[in-house]
């Protein structure tokens, strides 16, 4: 078994293809599958039952699968914890981030990280809350921050900075709705697993009056920009992140809709981190920047 064969078989894993695998490694199609057979040779088990159409693991795959990532996580880290010894400002981080802060909060932070460490090269995958946090529990990712906690036991999470979800509307919409005309409204409504939708339908299902299968959702789109597009040309009415809308909402572009009868919807977003992962040097200034910026915006 060799680091090569792990690293093919992750790729597979990821993106359920061979053809695919072997074009993001730069190496052929057969070389992948000599890998992989040399890979069940070693183990003396199938790992992947591939067809024509499809590639999927088998129940030996899965269980090499969780190793897999935790090898590969590893020899990064060493990678780069030796690379701190020898006062090599060289490595790369990955990074991850839900849409509000990975558009809106983790651009400016890295501007200021690279200040410290220009030599440390970075990924930044921005995805909803959930994808985040899966991402994080199987470490593929350094840092992150997301909208919203889970019972995960295989994460930290450290509060960031508060936010609150508003209603927005073109600027000739009335400032003012009722639950009842809420629910008639033509919504655009933010992809599910986003941490910005599961928090308003957390509020909205505690209010007695509320059905759920009332809500006239239009459309469902994952980005904040396009929302905003979408009901500056009059699509409908949508919820953000006041931090995502409040520019336009000064230049008068977009209007904030109070809905009576539901209360301020507050939330929280958070960084995360993976327990008993190594925190290596550079990582820990960025920790120390996100630090320093939620204390600043803080007070």
């Amino acid at each position: 078994m060799e680091l090569r064969h792990i690293e093919t078989f992750l790729k597979i894993a990821e993106l359920k293809s061979f053809t695919k695998a072997a074009d993001e490694l730069c190496i052929t199609q057969p070389t992948v599958s000599k890998q992989i057979v040399d890979l069940e040779r070693f183990f003396d088990v199938r790992l992947i039952d591939r067809t024509k159409r499809t590639v999927t693991l088998t129940k030996a795959g899965e269980i090499l699968l969780q190793y897999a990532i935790d090898i590969i996580n590893l020899k990064k880290d060493t990678i780069d914890a030796i690379a701190s010894f020898r006062g090599l400002k060289k490595g790369k981080m990955t990074l991850g981030a839900s849409t509000i802060p990975g558009i809106y909060i983790m651009p400016r932070l890295l501007s200021a990280f690279k200040k410290s460490y220009g030599g440390i090269s970075f990924e930044l995958v921005v995805s909803d809350t959930k994808d985040i946090i899966e991402k994080m529990e199987n470490g593929l990712l350094d840092v992150g921050m997301v909208g919203a906690k889970n019972e995960t036991s295989k994460i930290d999470f450290k509060k960031l900075i508060d936010d609150t979800i508003v209603f927005i509307a073109p600027p000739d919409f009335p400032d003012t709705l009722t639950l009842a005309q809420l629910e008639d409204c033509p919504l655009i409504a933010r992809e599910r697993g986003s941490g910005t939708r599961n928090t308003l339908e957390a509020s909205l299902m505690k209010l007695k009056d509320f059905r759920e299968r009332g809500l006239s959702i239009v459309a469902e789109l994952s980005d904040n920009e396009a929302i905003k597009q979408a009901v500056m040309n009059g699509m409908g009415m949508a919820y953000v992140s006041r931090i995502a809308v409040a520019g336009e909402i000064s230049a008068g572009a977009l209007k904030e809709v109070r809905i009576q009868g539901l209360p301020e919807i507050k939330r929280s977003f958070f960084t995360i981190t993976r327990k008993g992962k190594t925190i290596l040097p550079h990582v820990k200034v960025l920790m120390e920047i996100i630090d320093k910026w939620r204390k600043h915006e803080k007070a």
